[in-house]
């Protein structure tokens, strides 16, 4: 319920954008293939699953820009059958190098993650605040639609790593 509550906020927060009269205002969806290769609390997760993103972002200047977003990590599974399933909300600064209709970026900032974790009958949850990065790449389709790919990775307990694709589009 809890994500579902963030996902509902990320879109009210996207519905905005048009709205948003600062030149450099973008909006962006994709999807992706988020992983989970880690030990965490003696359970061996090796899983993935294919999920979503959303986000909201601002570039006053061609160089450096802000973003909010939402990314879904999707259902993972131990070893053991423990599941886990969450997200999360992130701020980023984002450092960009244009070059033609292609362009190279960076982004780092800080995620609030929350995790719904379950084993058989028994039923807990997790969130923190954590560090992620990336890198990713976008190309010009048209004046103002880009079209993105990039890898996250998200510093939480589970270390996710997220790879995906989607669509941009500037006011």
């Amino acid at each position: 319920m809890k994500r579902f509550a963030k996902a509902l906020s990320g879109l009210a927060l996207l519905s905005l954008a048009p709205l948003a009269s600062a030149g450099g205002v973008y909006i962006g969806a994709g999807l992706y293939n988020a992983s989970v290769d880690e030990k965490v609390d003696s359970l061996n997760f090796d899983d993935s699953d294919t999920t979503g993103a959303l986000f909201l972002g601002w570039r006053p200047i061609e160089l450096i820009g802000a973003e909010v977003g939402y990314y879904d990590f999707g259902k993972q599974e131990a070893d053991n059958g423990t599941k886990i399933e969450g997200g999360a909300v992130t701020l980023a600064g984002l450092l960009s190098f244009e070059l033609g209709p292609v362009g190279l970026y960076g982004k780092a900032g800080v995620a609030d993650t929350d995790f719904d974790i379950s084993n058989g009958a028994s039923k807990d949850d997790d969130s923190s605040t954590d560090a992620f990065g990336g890198v990713g790449a976008t190309v010009d389709l048209l004046d103002k639609l880009y079209l993105y790919g990039e890898f996250v990775h998200f510093d939480n307990d589970a270390g996710v790593d997220m790879i995906g694709a989607g669509l941009r589009y500037h006011f």
